[in-house]
Order: C-alpha cells, then structure tokens, then sequence
C-alpha cells in the first residue's frame, strides 16, 4: 500500500482528511448552516495556509449568500496565496460578472484559460465567457 500525500502547514495532514473537512463544509451549506460552513472554511484555510481552495469555498459561500463584496476579498486573498491559480481566477471572473464588472471578469476568466485549458475549471470559465458574448450574464 501505497503512502498517502501529506499536505505541510501548521501542522502535517494527510490530503484525504483536508478533502473530508471541505466536504464536510460543503454539506453544511447543503444543509444551510452557513456559519458551521464558514467555520469549516477558516480551519482548513489556518490548517493549510499555502492553500487556495478553502479560500475559495469561503468566497463561494459568500457569494452563494449575495455578498458579492465579501467573496470577492475571500478569492482575492486566495490569489495571494496561489496567483496562477485557475480555479481562484474562473471563479473572481463569476463574481465580477455579477458585480457587473464585464471587463474585469473577462479578464480574469481569460486569465483562467490561459492557465489551465483544460478540464472542469476551463469548462467553467468558457461557459462564463459564452455567457457575457451572450449577453446572457
């Protein structure tokens, strides 16, 4: 058997259990218990601080609950941590658009593409793109 991937930060853990927490987070938004959900969020994202994805959930669960402002800080601080990342920019282009800031979105989904053109996350950011040609969003 093979040994697992530890995921270094504040303390080594191993990535499936970092997996179960954002899981679990996920599934108290589900359940709409936004604050356990958040909660979820932070201590992954102090357990793992090099770690854009629970940055990103946070801003998903702003933005879910109409606080475009505040996801847009939460994806924003994820961009400190992981500038290249795909995921973080596809989803601050999502914000944006919403923010009715077209050209910034744009931007940033563009951005997104350039770095990963493949794969769930470009499909997103392309549908996101399709959207503003569309006049859609």
């Amino acid at each position: 058997m093979s040994e697992e991937l530890q995921v270094s930060g504040i303390v080594d853990v191993r990535q499936s259990e970092i997996a179960l927490l954002l899981e679990a987070g996920h599934l108290l938004m589900e359940m709409r218990k936004f604050k356990e959900a958040e909660e979820v969020f932070q201590g992954v994202a102090a357990l793992v601080p090099h770690s854009e994805i629970p940055l990103v959930c946070m801003g998903n669960l702003a933005f879910s609950l109409g606080q475009k402002d505040r996801a847009l800080r939460f994806h924003n601080e994820a961009l400190k941590r992981v500038p290249d990342s795909a995921l973080v920019h596809a989803h601050r282009g999502e914000v944006l658009i919403f923010m009715k800031k077209t050209a910034e979105a744009k931007e940033a989904l563009e951005r997104s593409l350039s770095i990963e053109s493949e794969g769930p996350t470009a499909l997103f950011a392309s549908s996101l793109l399709d959207a503003i040609a569309a006049e859609v969003l």
